[in-house]
């Protein structure tokens, strides 16, 4: 008799979804890293038991139980019960199910940021978690929900404006693209230098990781 044959939901009766065991992490306020699977001993139940249970940890001596309260280190607790007539538990290797379509870039790029998030850096472990989300979709779409969760949303505004201090053609506080007649200003022109502003004349300083000139950035200015 299988081990999905064995844990059923209290309540209802009926079988409890068996799922497969995939890394997860510590709550927040601790050092969060991605955990790795524990195995857990699991007893044979042969009566029920009226004194206060105790928590069994993973590779702790197996207590006798009906009732098991299933902890986990980021999700509220499961409870789950045997069959009093159950004879044994044994192991078993539950079916990978292969996801439809390739992992893709922004997938696997948001699970990497996730990982930073948390504060993950074993380069095995990061391997590894890609590894099962190329491969496992049940792995998949844990880590990238995780990600979808947890990692700051983007603005849906951003602001893609620029000062003049932040362009190339403000020299001795005036207008370069101005004097050389690029824009509709006078050839003296002395902009406001700290205003945020879209301007067909910007030229990225040299700092600037974008190297787009304005035409290019707002071409709905020409």
């Amino acid at each position: 008799m299988t081990l999905s044959a064995l844990i059923r939901k209290r309540d209802t009766g009926n079988l409890a979804t068996a799922i497969p065991a995939i890394s997860a992490t510590q709550p927040k306020g601790e050092a969060a890293t991605v955990a790795r699977i524990a195995t857990v001993a699991v007893a044979t139940p042969k009566e029920e038991k009226t004194a206060s249970p105790a928590k069994v940890g993973a590779g702790d001596t197996a207590t006798a139980s009906r009732w098991w309260l299933i902890h986990y280190p980021d999700r509220d607790p499961l409870e789950v019960a045997c069959y009093p007539d159950a004879i044994a538990a044994e192991p078993f290797a539950p079916t990978i199910r292969q996801p439809s379509a390739p992992l893709t870039a922004c997938e696997e790029a948001a699970v990497r940021a996730w990982l930073a998030l948390i504060e993950e850096t074993d380069t095995a472990t990061i391997a590894e978690v890609i590894e099962q989300c190329q491969r496992d979709a049940a792995a998949r779409e844990y880590f990238t929900g995780r990600a979808a969760a947890e990692l700051p949303k983007p603005d849906p505004f951003p602001d893609d404006r620029r000062t003049c201090d932040q362009c190339a053609n403000l020299i001795a506080r005036r207008c370069q693209a101005a004097k050389r007649g690029e824009i509709a200003a006078s050839r003296n022109y002395e902009p406001i230098r700290d205003l945020p502003r879209r301007c067909e004349g910007y030229a990225p300083g040299a700092d600037a990781p974008d190297r787009r000139h304005g035409r290019e950035r707002w071409p709905g200015l020409i």
